[in-house]
């Protein structure tokens, strides 16, 4: 299997821009140094297990949040996630979210992604 260093790092600068903070901001929480973070979200270096863990625990997310385009099957986290965003539903809700989800899928699928 091929990594793709640059779709890892595109998933790190998302969420680092979701939570509002700066690269510097990112590699003091996570003791590196602004020009690493800028290597990492441009794709120029890879990262560590480790360092990845640390940068999903600073970023709040899952490393399978950053790591989402290698895996091949829901995780336990998403499955969670899901069932979550669905229990407080009503049954004309829940119906309009599986007909989105089929749609989007067809989506995706005729478009190869």
């Amino acid at each position: 299997m091929n990594i793709d260093y640059f779709k890892i790092g595109a998933r790190i600068k998302h969420h680092r821009e979701l939570m509002g903070i700066t690269q510097e901001e990112l590699a003091d929480r996570i003791n590196a140094t602004e020009r690493h973070i800028r290597n990492i979200e441009s794709g120029i270096k890879g990262t560590s297990v480790i360092l990845l863990i640390s940068i999903a625990n600073a970023l709040e997310v899952t490393p399978d949040d950053l790591l989402a385009d290698y895996l091949t099957g829901l995780t336990k986290t998403s499955k969670a996630e899901a069932l979550d965003l669905l229990t407080d539903c009503t049954p004309a809700e829940k119906a309009i979210l599986m007909d989105m989800l089929r749609h989007m899928k067809q989506l995706l699928q005729e478009h190869g992604i």
